[in-house]
């Protein structure tokens, strides 16, 4: 399936006030031919800016629960503290260093973007197992139907794409379809606005060249392919990687396939 397919298969992009990178992740295709239902499960960027619109659209879309993958540190800069209005079950867990966080990347000497490519594939070789407590309690909440759900890291691209793209490929959903809805990120997110933001703003990224901040920021197919690579060779690595490190065997699986497929 083509990026231009997966756009048109699934009006993905919800309009959230004060929202980033917010979307339905239901539509697709999955096991034996059913697809994602719509309206359990969305992926999104930060959600602290959401506005009092934007909380309107949350309490009409019905959204019990909301798993926030960033760092401690981003929580604090970047408060969400709307969701006890709301009724929300929050989830987060403390942790400090992070590749989603990319500071430490963003800092380092990178002398071109080859070089920013080889980190960022490294980093997406280790984010299925150093974000594992995330995506073990986000599997646990959908077992346990906690739908509508969010889920949602700093940008909606590393920690909150990887988490979207193990659900996919838990349902069913072809690998083709689950890089075409990673690389969605870079327009529904907006990657030439991020793009100019780093000098602007004086971030970290300033220090680098064009280059070298695009293929830091960039959802590139193949970034999210060397994750899958690792887990997913096949179906029995899969369930293995499933098991073993997020603690869904097959019964729960057959549990959240039920739930999420129609």
């Amino acid at each position: 399936m083509t990026l231009a397919d997966t756009e048109s298969v699934c009006a993905q992009a919800v309009p959230l006030a004060g929202g980033r990178n917010f979307r339905d992740l239901g539509g697709y295709r999955g096991m034996d031919g059913r697809a994602v239902r719509r309206g359990l499960l969305y992926r999104s960027g930060s959600l602290a800016g959401v506005t009092p619109e934007g909380l309107g659209t949350l309490r009409a879309l019905g959204v019990v629960g909301l798993c926030d993958l960033r760092t401690t540190r981003e929580r604090l800069t970047e408060p969400v503290d709307w969701h006890a209005a709301l009724g929300l079950s929050y989830w987060s867990r403390d942790y400090e260093t992070s590749f989603g966080e990319l500071r430490r990347l963003m800092a380092s000497d990178l002398p071109d973007a080859e070089a920013a490519q080889a980190a960022m594939l490294e980093g997406y070789r280790r984010l299925p197992f150093e974000q594992a407590p995330a995506y073990r309690e986000l599997f646990r909440r959908l077992h346990d139907g906690e739908v509508p759900l969010i889920f949602n890291c700093s940008a909606g691209k590393d920690r909150a794409g990887t988490a979207a793209a193990l659900i996919l490929t838990a349902l069913g959903v072809p690998r083709e379809t689950v890089l075409a809805d990673f690389a969605l990120t870079d327009r529904m997110g907006n990657l030439e606005r991020l793009m100019a933001r780093p000098a602007a703003e004086g971030s970290l990224l300033a220090r680098q060249s064009p280059e070298v901040v695009r293929a830091i920021l960039s959802a590139d197919p193949q970034y999210m392919a060397t994750a899958l690579d690792l887990v997913a060779p096949d179906a029995r690595a899969f369930e293995d990687y499933l098991e073993g490190v997020l603690g869904v065997d097959r019964n729960r699986l057959d549990v959240i396939r039920k739930r999420l497929l129609a």
